[in-house]
């Protein structure tokens, strides 16, 4: 074996053989493997799940159109035998269950215009009905009473009853064409009596099934009331055609399949795909005229439902990429420093290479094949980490397909995380190899204002961009970087001072100064990488809670309340309103309040609302008039956790206790009216009347706003003032009378159920009933909730790293300093001091970085709202900012880091001094 191949075998075994390095260095890859094998299972996982909620939440009365079925009618010819081939085209299709064929009477829409009748008759009695074709009636059917089998026809519950007719009955199928045509005839048994719909008219679906109700609006219509469909004579197929072919009925065929259950998203969008490539080929093949009865009917929502779950699983995407792209290149940044760290501890070793004439880059293609088995195997357990990771604390959708990506993903990582530590080594050999010659100053790369520069440069980009670039994500990362390169410049500053040993009661923190400011380039990559680690895991747990105060907070704008139902007036609410009073010839109607008009009473935790569009002369926009029960307002309104919905519900409170000044005039929240900012009355146009309205208080956001400038007030000093055209009182009429378009609201803390209880008793059927969970459904905020768990999770993995850097750091420490601690123990200062001040300069470390982390993240609070707010137009603005568990939870990542950075040291130190003394 060749000297290269021997020394290449020995480095694979000594990859291992190193103890507590390999541990590192194995975690170190472990870190970064799993940091970058999380993304492609987390992106496959938030997918599945938002595909499963969309596809719940297609409702059973949703048409075939918005559900994941698909429904092909072609034209492939009159009998049943013909649809062989659309039956074998859609088999074809991936991911469709087995395909059913059915079939409708399509004889009246040949007809037309002529008369066209279809009739069932049974024991002198004649009920209209048309043909529909199943695969096997017995399992798609409700049944009434019992069954004879199959072989008949079943009919509809209302049309046996008014025939009269029951299972075993003979009965007469007419069709006739035409005002003077002749009836041809067929004779068939009843199978059965099936149940029909609440509708009265289609089948009801089995339990569990939604069939019937998919296939509402594709069924025959009635031949009489052309609005409603028709009653159906359900057979199967060989004896609906053989009935249609006796009475010169023709039935048009139809191929339906549904997506398969526990469908992915990958494999719905490749149904769909397919879906697509077969409405585009019997779309050539069959008539082009919309309105030929013959012409393709196309129907499926799979495509749309995937379309809804892409656009769910990118905006999560958005919330995690910052995260996850700064993960990963924190734990490259974190295999470089052990690599670097690692260069300074072998030093005696590379001198050695370079001396017997080993080139940098062997010498860096030996530590690359050094640290492939640490590499596998913690690329192996990465990817294992980040599969549980995910599968643990992120989105409950599948993860199949990704695992094979997210290997390759975990590889290329760990391929770029060994490529940089064969660059290391060869950098440092190179270093060692060539040595400038002493009349040529040496020039290093400031490598440290150059990352400060960047930083800035990104950060200045990132603030004047129109909208978030992927280079973007980049920013918190850099920036983080930029405040770990100021914060290893400051242990030099701290390091300074005399050369004399201060007295015992001083020599601790001193010998901890000199210690911290003679780290040197070791001690600055290590206080960067912590405190990026450290930055980047309060800035994601910031990140996390400051997207769910924001997402809170606009749900509770947008919403108002838990359930807002729309009435007709409050009147309705409110047993004793009183209408208007009566009219006086030639005389005016009386001014202020109605005796007896009042707020609705309403059991605790209700409330009625009115809203109004005003308009000022401050400029000729339109504003919103909320008029509210304040008292009771603040009880049932949602208030979000945020500071500006706090700030409104301090204004509401201000408002219950002085609803209006002393001479009368009603006092106002002004919300997000910056025309209204330099005055204090504002008067304001309702209808045919105008008030002015003292402005109490200035909020930004507030309950139930619209997305344009509202102003809130209290309804009896507001109302009171209109008289007769008080929206509170009862129309004197049913087409009502008011002179004022008010919209009435009844809102409630309860949800729906709070308003039904309300409702029913009364006899209300409210316009339109709007909830904060109906709300909660929408993609912006499904993002929200999904991206929590990952975020926290990756968050953790950045703790590790900073906890990983340190040990290293404190591992690569304690070899150097074995002689000088000895030392410094004989010679008057004695071992627990030289412990003390070990401990305290990693104290010194961990806290420097943790406050340069903090200031880094503060920092990036002005740039928060763009990197992570995908809906900027919404109320209240999205508001980065710090949290205080956040900041508990990275001062414990810091303590932690501490204390084992503490225990490594202690047990690197020898129990043996010879041992310390010998040249290694």
């Amino acid at each position: 074996m060749t000297p290269g191949g021997r020394l290449a075998v020995a480095a694979v075994a000594g990859g291992v053989r190193q103890r507590a390095w390999t541990v590192l260095t194995l975690c170190a890859f472990l870190v970064l493997a799993a940091s970058a094998a999380a993304g492609p299972m987390f992106a496959e996982a938030a997918g599945n799940a938002a595909f499963q909620v969309r596809r719940d939440q297609v409702p059973a009365t949703a048409r075939q159109n918005d559900a994941a079925v698909v429904r092909l009618s072609a034209d492939a010819g009159p009998s049943s035998v013909d649809q062989r081939e659309v039956i074998d085209e859609l088999r074809e299709v991936e991911g469709l269950t087995e395909p059913d064929l059915t079939g409708g009477s399509i004889g009246a829409e040949l007809a037309k215009p002529r008369f066209w009748g279809s009739t069932v008759s049974a024991h002198g009695k004649t009920e209209r009905a048309r043909l529909f074709a199943v695969g096997d009636p017995a399992e798609e059917l409700v049944a009434v009473g019992r069954a004879t089998g199959n072989g008949g026809v079943w009919l509809p519950e209302p049309v046996a009853q008014e025939l009269g007719a029951g299972p075993g009955d003979e009965i007469v199928l007419a069709v006739v064409t035409g005002n003077r045509g002749t009836p041809k005839r067929a004779t068939a048994k009843v199978s059965g009596i099936y149940a029909v719909d609440l509708g009265g008219r289609l089948p009801a679906d089995v339990r569990g099934g939604n069939r019937w109700a998919l296939r509402t609006g594709d069924t025959p219509g009635d031949t009489e009331y052309r609005t409603l469909p028709a009653y159906l004579l359900i057979g199967d197929v060989a004896t609906a055609e053989r009935l249609a072919t006796t009475v010169d009925d023709r039935l048009l065929w139809a191929v339906e399949a549904a997506l398969v259950p526990g469908a992915t998203l990958d494999e719905a969008r490749r149904t769909a795909a397919g879906i697509e490539d077969k409405r585009r080929h019997f779309a050539t093949v069959g008539p082009s005229n919309g309105d030929d009865p013959l012409a393709l009917d196309f129907a499926s929502g799979i495509g749309r439902i995937v379309a809804t779950a892409q656009a769910t699983t990118e905006t999560v995407r958005v919330r995690t990429r910052p995260v996850e792209w700064a993960a990963t290149g924190v734990g490259l940044a974190s295999v470089l420093a052990v690599a670097l760290l690692s260069a300074r501890r072998r030093e005696r070793e590379l001198r050695h290479m370079a001396a017997v004439g080993m080139s940098p880059v062997t010498v860096g293609g030996l530590w690359l094949v050094e640290n492939v088995l640490p590499a596998v195997v913690g690329a192996g357990l990465g990817w294992l980490a980040g599969w549980q990771l995910v599968g643990r604390f992120g989105p409950p959708g599948a993860i199949e397909e990704s695992l094979r990506p997210a290997a390759l993903t975990a590889a290329g990582a760990t391929g770029a995380g060994l490529i940089l530590v064969g660059l290391a080594g060869a950098a440092a050999t190179a270093r060692r190899v060539r040595p400038a010659p002493p009349a040529t100053a040496k020039r290093s790369i400031p490598w440290g204002p150059v990352l400060i520069v960047v930083a800035l440069v990104a950060a200045a980009g990132l603030a004047q961009a129109d909208g978030v670039r992927g280079v973007d994500l980049l920013v918190p990362l850099l920036v983080l970087v930029a405040a770990g390169v100021l914060a290893g410049w400051v242990p030099a500053l701290l390091g300074r001072g005399g050369g004399t040993i201060p007295p015992s009661s001083r020599v601790v923190v001193w010998l901890a100064r000199r210690r911290l400011g003679s780290g040197g380039s070791e001690r600055r990559l290590t206080v960067l990488v912590v405190t990026a680690g450290l930055g980047m895991l309060l800035f994601a747990l910031s990140a996390v809670r400051s997207t769910d105060v924001s997402a809170e907070d606009r749900i509770a704008v947008a919403s108002g309340a838990e359930a807002v139902a729309k009435l007709n007036g409050s009147w309705e609410l409110d047993d004793q309103a009183p209408p208007p009073p009566p009219e006086v010839p030639n005389q005016l109607p009386p001014e202020g309040p109605v005796p007896g008009v009042r707020v609705p009473p309403l059991p605790p935790g209700n409330t009625a609302v009115w809203h109004l569009e005003i308009t000022t002369p401050l400029d000729d926009g339109r504003r919103d008039l909320l008029a509210i029960d304040p008292a009771r307002f603040r009880d049932v309104a949602s208030w979000g956790s945020g500071p500006d919905l706090a700030a409104a519900r301090a204004a509401v409170s201000s408002l219950a206790a002085r609803p209006s000044d002393p001479d009368g005039t009603p006092r106002a929240i002004v919300v997000a009216d910056p025309a209204a900012d330099q005055v204090d009355l504002v008067r304001v146009s309702l209808g045919y009347n105008t008030q002015d309205l003292t402005i109490a208080e200035r909020v930004s956001a507030f309950p139930g706003m619209r997305g344009r400038a509202m102003y809130v007030v209290a309804a009896d000093p507001t109302f009171g003032q209109l008289g007769i055209d008080d929206p509170r009182l009862r129309p004197r009429s049913a087409l009502g009378g008011n002179a004022l378009f008010v919209q009435t609201f009844l809102w409630s803390s309860a949800g729906e159920p709070g308003v039904l209880a309300i409702t029913q008793p009364k006899g209300l059927q409210p316009e339109r009933i709007s909830t904060a969970a109906q709300l909660r459904e929408d993609a912006a905020y499904i993002a929200t909730s999904r991206a929590r768990g990952y975020q926290l999770a990756i968050a953790g993995y950045l703790a590790l790293l900073a906890v990983l850097t340190l040990c290293v750091y404190a591992q690569r420490t304690a070899v150097l300093r074995r002689p000088s601690d000895l030392m410094l123990a004989r010679i008057g200062l004695g071992p627990a001091r030289v412990r003390r001040a070990r401990s305290l300069e990693f104290v010194l470390l961990s806290a420097l970085s943790l406050a340069f982390a903090t200031a880094g993240v503060a920092a990036l609070m002005p740039l928060g709202a763009r990197l992570l707010d995908d809906q900027p137009g919404l109320f209240p603005a999205f508001s980065f900012q710090l949290s205080l568990p956040g900041l508990a939870i990275t001062a414990g990542a810091a303590a932690v880091a501490t204390i084992l950075a503490v225990v490594v040291t202690a047990a690197r130190s020898p129990g043996v001094e010879e041992e310390a003394y010998r040249d290694n």
